[in-house]
């Protein structure tokens, strides 16, 4: 019989496919244990010349998760699912183990959001995904990435707290890591000598983008050099919000980029309005890599920046706007919050991340 069975759907430029390939690389590296990964990403490079199958994906279709089901080998001593999204797959694999990043599409306040604001055209992508989600009471054991969503699965899904384990993820140190601010904007053709406010992350709703536009608007009162850098998708409200308040000329949108890391060297203030997060890993990237962090009070993002940047209530502007005011003009609480960043992300590494993994499957 097989071993461990690792079995992901994103990329490896997305969040989730990012906790997917760094939990399969250290996975291999704390345990003689054979582990194998298959993923239906259109791509994958396997520096290590471990055993990683590629099955093809379509790029106008979505995906038979059911069809990928039959291409298993139903030989494993444990099934990892890495995504819940995959969840339509549990109930034919076992013992199986699935790894909950959150579950905003079974969050009505989140899904609410996402149907208003997309005027229902994603209508059916939430369906699916509410659909997959139901099928977590399958797994016989869940990981999540923090305490929030462990109470969600409790509270929504009626998941039994022994069956969860909350198994922070890491942060890659070599790539998030203090650099030089003048350097990595000579590196971005960013301004030298502006101060530069940093967003990353995709557009959605739940993301909070119109908070940090209308504060950002009130900043540039203030400090009329100050530049917002947005790195991730763009919806077409959040473009049209910049041209009504005349910010066009002070935010640049770099849509895809080869690393977001340099952004975090070269920004002054990394700000995350979020008020729906599973983790938040850019909050967690900028702190590693020595930039301050403002991050809305709600939902994971509390447990994740905790006392290492500073908290506000999500959708109050004038409170972000002061925030944003304070730590760019007072340079003590700037460095200080650097510092307590520092420690702060000190409590997310991989190697630790892989063996809280490990135990679990050893329950079963």
């Amino acid at each position: 019989m097989k071993d461990i069975l690792l079995i992901n759907n994103k990329a490896k430029s997305t969040g989730i496919g990012t906790y997917s390939y760094s939990l399969y690389d250290n996975l291999t590296k704390v345990t003689r244990r054979n582990v194998d990964f298959v993923t239906l990403s259109l791509a994958f490079e396997n520096d290590g010349g471990s055993l990683v199958k590629a099955f093809p994906q379509s790029i106008k279709k979505l995906l038979d998760h059911l069809g990928f089901l039959r291409k298993i080998s139903h030989s494993y001593k444990v099934y990892h699912l890495l995504n819940p999204n995959l969840g339509i797959m549990l109930p034919r694999l076992h013992p199986s183990v699935v790894t909950v990043h959150d579950i905003s599409p079974l969050k009505r306040s989140v899904s609410e959001d996402i149907i208003a604001k997309s005027y229902g055209l994603e209508l059916p992508l939430l369906l699916s995904m509410q659909l997959n989600m139901r099928f977590i009471k399958n797994a016989d054991r869940v990981l999540c990435m923090s305490n929030y969503t462990k109470n969600d699965l409790t509270s929504v899904l009626g998941i039994e707290e022994k069956r969860i384990t909350v198994s922070y993820p890491g942060i890659d140190r070599q790539l998030f890591n203090p650099r030089d601010k003048s350097r990595a904007r000579l590196s971005l053709n960013l301004p030298i000598n502006k101060r530069i406010l940093l967003h990353v992350g995709t557009d959605e709703p739940r993301k909070n983008v119109a908070t940090l536009i209308e504060a950002f608007y009130l900043v540039k009162k203030k400090i009329p050099d100050a530049v917002l850098v947005k790195v991730g998708g763009m919806r077409e409200a959040t473009r049209k919000l910049i041209l009504a308040r005349h910010l066009g000329d002070s935010v640049i949108h770099f849509n895809k980029v080869p690393s977001v890391a340099p952004f975090y060297n070269a920004a002054d203030l990394f700000v995350f309005p979020s008020y729906y997060e599973g983790f938040g890993y850019p909050a967690a990237e900028a702190m590693a890599s020595g930039c301050p962090v403002v991050a809305g009070d709600s939902s994971s993002v509390t447990e994740v920046v905790g006392r290492g940047g500073i908290l506000f209530p999500p959708f109050n502007v004038t409170t972000l706007y002061e925030t944003i005011i304070q730590m760019l003009t007072d340079s003590n609480k700037h460095t200080a919050m650097i510092n307590e960043g520092f420690e702060q992300v000190k409590k997310f590494d991989w190697k630790k991340c892989a063996e809280t993994t490990l135990a679990v499957y050893e329950t079963l």
